[in-house]
């Protein structure tokens, strides 16, 4: 039975906006490379931005931002400024709404002990969840652990938080990366993949849908 459960935040519990990024590459190329598709940029940034994550000495996803954003730019002779880019990006997600069943879902969850893992910055984080109105018994961030997912330490962190035993809880996240199999392949404690639409079980099968998949496991 699941005794507890972790929410990822962003695209599992808020919605920063479903073209945020491929936004801010279409305006970096419109500005600086018109010749230059949005998608490799964007594919280029996304790359830089997953290895530097994995790198020594830790830096705040703000920062990590800048870095991939700037080696980016200097791969494609881009001679600008990254930093209003990430400064737009990061409006963007300190504007991040709740969606719509969230709320509704956490009161079913009322008396379960859960969690929020994300590899946002603290304060970025704070600001969105008291927006939101969002409250949880643990906010663990890579920030504060000092270690981005997949790395087991920011889970096993929570399960701390929680005082609970792997087999006892639950995780809600909508990336395969870093949600679903780093936590199968590492922690071996049960993962649910999130906002996937129809396929949205690891194996490609049909399951309930994100935090109604774990209302329903609660209930089991």
């Amino acid at each position: 039975m699941v005794r507890a459960i972790t929410f990822d935040a962003f695209g599992t519990l808020v919605d920063e906006g479903p073209d945020v990024l491929i936004g801010i590459a279409r305006e970096i190329c419109k500005d600086h490379r018109p010749s230059l598709r949005p998608d490799a940029l964007l594919a280029a940034w996304g790359r830089y931005l997953y290895s530097g994550a994995d790198l020594e000495p830790f830096r705040s996803l703000s920062k990590l931002t800048r870095e991939s954003l700037g080696k980016t730019f200097r791969d494609h002779r881009i001679e600008a400024d990254p930093n209003p880019y990430v400064e737009s990006l990061e409006s963007c997600w300190r504007q991040a709404k709740a969606y719509p069943e969230v709320r509704r879902v956490l009161k079913v969850l009322e008396g379960v002990p859960r969690a929020i893992v994300s590899d946002a910055d603290d304060a970025l984080l704070e600001g969105v969840l008291e927006r939101n109105r969002l409250r949880f018994d643990a906010v663990i961030t890579s920030e504060s652990i000092r270690a981005y997912k997949p790395r087991p330490q920011i889970f096993q962190a929570a399960l701390r938080a929680l005082r609970a035993n792997p087999a006892d809880v639950v995780h809600v996240g909508n990336s395969l990366r870093e949600d679903v199999a780093g936590r199968s392949a590492r922690s071996g404690w049960p993962a649910r993949h999130d906002r996937t639409g129809p396929r949205s079980g690891v194996d490609g099968s049909r399951k309930p849908q994100g935090k109604e998949a774990a209302a329903l496991c609660l209930q089991g």
